[in-house]
């Protein structure tokens, strides 16, 4: 048997056009009014640092603890006071792997909130929600505070609230569905709210099995 004949050389095909670039989806926390002060790129490095959290980072409180049970006060701080707060709540934020954090978390009954979904970075000081969706939708949901565990809940699919900056001016944000949870999330905890305070019953709570991954929490 004679040796196989070699193939043609294979013919190139014209290339088509290049597929457009997918449009990100549209951020789930949106500023309507005003301009909140954001933690940027450059403060999410430094407060990020290794060093940094070591020295700044608190342990988050635990249910139970009475500074998570009762409501949170109107902040008499200075700017330099609050962007310190804020830092310290960050630092232990990033430890304890959340996307948003209350300052009665670190043990500091003031109203001040992080809400960091989508790395939004966004400082809320005296935020009041002021209206929530009639659609709800039944999700997970966990929490810095009550670690290993999650709840089954209904929250509103969407929801707005006012809040002031660190110079005191007023900003408005509207959340849609995971952005609309942290944000009630977190103001709950201003009032005294854990979600545990919301579930229907008992069996609504679950604990986290080893192999499965924790809810994303605040």
């Amino acid at each position: 048997m004679g040796a196989t004949p070699p193939s043609d050389p294979p013919v190139e095909q014209p290339a088509g056009p290049p597929e457009a670039p997918q449009a990100p989806p549209p951020p789930r926390l949106r500023v309507t009014k005003g301009a909140p002060w954001r933690i940027d790129a450059g403060r999410r490095a430094k407060w990020s640092a290794r060093e940094f959290v070591s020295a700044n980072a608190v342990e988050v409180r635990q249910i139970g603890d009475p500074v998570l049970h009762g409501p949170a006060k109107k902040p008499r701080l200075s700017r330099l006071e609050i962007e310190s707060l804020v830092a310290r709540m960050f630092a232990s934020m990033v430890v304890a792997h959340g996307i948003g954090i209350a300052a009665p978390q670190i043990g500091v009954p003031l109203r001040v909130v992080i809400m960091d979904v989508d790395e939004a970075g966004i400082v809320a000081i005296e935020p009041k929600v002021e209206w929530t969706s009639p659609e709800q939708e039944e999700t997970t949901e966990g929490c810095l505070s009550i670690r290993g565990m999650y709840g089954v809940l209904d929250r509103p699919l969407a929801a707005r609230l006012v809040a002031n900056d660190i110079a005191g001016k007023r900003f408005t944000l509207v959340g849609d569905e995971f952005g609309a949870q942290c944000m009630l999330h977190e103001t709950d905890h201003l009032d005294g709210l854990l979600y545990v305070d919301r579930l229907k019953s008992r069996e609504d709570l679950h604990t986290v099995e080893p192999e499965e991954e924790e809810p994303v929490s605040a």
